[in-house]
């Protein structure tokens, strides 16, 4: 629906869809020893909604993911994605966002495309809520400024429950008088994490540029420095107390003490991106110290990873994607837990659209997890195939 008069205009949709997907996955519960294989059917009913101004955008989305297995039912389950975003022109120079988003999710794959780091098919309960905004402060400078609240649950005593809270605060500068077509940023952010038995302050401030090379290329870079405050409980026995009669007559006492950590570190991320008539991509290159939601703390992250794709006609494209990501913590300095894993994935994928409202796409994905700690290693190879249909109501 579209209304034009005297300069208004509002864009309404209500779109529902569905999403049929048939998997085989030769690890389903992502074990370095007892591989288990199966065939997955995930049917995925959703709802969308969309409704745009001149000064307001709006969009409210709703799905079920039905997970069957064909042979390992005892995994069958069904998630849940509850998603809004908005963002409202408040002046012409004033803009403030917002998103709010929770999900049950009993599969983690996609974490461990953008993470590196394995989790099993355990259930999460995620809430995440963000709020941002920039403001013009004159025809060259605007500053940005966010805060985001993260709250992760597992349903398993094998996986940490996270929450983080991130205030971030910006300043972008249009320098092309000094370099043609670039905007110089300055971004401070400060982070706290609680995780059971630790809590990580975590500061930063980096400097860098955005910059276009030409209409197809563009660049981003920043790098700093960060402060890492660290606190965690250790135990440690101090006696055992006997009573004849109360099972098992011996009971371990512990004396609990808080210590801390201080660390000094470096920050830095690189972004290189190509949009062309029928190919675009981007390559990216980061170092930074991120919570490792599950696990007992956080980690000093180094990721490589690229996204392809390529459209070869009108209606049929192809993608490749993939990373090497590397996790570090040592024990008592962001984590409780000794982390040390290094993993890489690799999905090459083919996607066919009929119309706007149909399309069939089918991809393999391999992703491999090396555990330096203890030796192991961890392999998966998910093929699947996927038909998603839509359509928009109000249009």
């Amino acid at each position: 629906m579209c209304i034009v008069g005297n300069a208004y205009t509002d864009e309404f949709k209500l779109t529902p869809s569905l999403d049929a997907k048939e998997e085989y996955n030769d690890n389903i519960n992502s074990s370095s020893t007892d591989t288990q294989k199966d065939f997955i059917t995930t049917l995925s009913p959703g709802l969308a909604l969309t409704d745009r101004t001149e000064r307001m955008d709006l969009s409210l989305s709703g799905r079920l993911d039905y997970r069957l297995y064909s042979s390992y039912s005892d995994n069958n389950s069904t998630d849940q994605y509850y998603e809004g975003t908005g963002k409202y022109a408040f002046t012409p120079r004033l803009n403030l966002s917002g998103k709010a988003l929770y999900s049950v999710n009993s599969n983690h794959e996609y974490d461990f495309a953008t993470t590196g780091l394995l989790l099993t098919n355990v259930k999460r309960i995620r809430q995440n809520y963000t709020i941002s905004g920039d403001y013009q402060l004159s025809e060259k400078t605007m500053t940005t400024f966010s805060y985001d609240y993260l709250n992760d649950k597992y349903d398993s005593a094998l996986y940490n429950y996270l929450k983080t809270n991130t205030s971030n605060l910006g300043f972008i500068r249009d320098i092309s008088n000094i370099l043609e077509s670039t905007k110089a940023t300055i971004n401070m952010s400060y982070t706290k994490s609680n995780m059971p038995n630790m809590k990580i302050d975590n500061y930063e401030a980096t400097i860098g540029i955005d910059h276009a090379l030409n209409e197809k290329w563009g660049l981003l870079l920043d790098g700093g420095g960060r402060y890492t405050n660290t606190k965690f409980q250790t135990s440690e026995l101090e006696r055992t107390d006997f009573d004849p009669f109360t099972p098992p007559f011996f009971f371990p006492v512990y004396t609990y003490k808080e210590e801390s950590n201080h660390d000094w570190g470096t920050v830095g991320h690189f972004v290189l991106k190509y949009k062309g008539e029928r190919d675009s991509g981007s390559i990216s290159a980061s170092i930074d110290l991120l919570p490792a939601s599950g696990y007992s703390g956080s980690t000093e992250r180094t990721s490589f990873a690229f996204n392809l794709s390529r459209r070869f006609t009108y209606e049929l494209y192809g993608t490749l994607s993939g990373g090497y990501y590397i996790n570090k913590s040592r024990a008592g300095e962001f984590s409780t837990q000794e982390i040390d894993e290094n993993s890489i994935s690799l999905s090459p994928g083919v996607r066919y659209e009929f119309d706007k409202d149909k399309s069939l796409e089918a991809s393999y994905t391999y992703n491999r997890t090396k555990n330096n700690v203890d030796g192991s290693s961890t392999k998966g190879n998910v093929f699947q195939i996927r038909f998603r249909i839509q359509h928009h109501l109000f249009e």
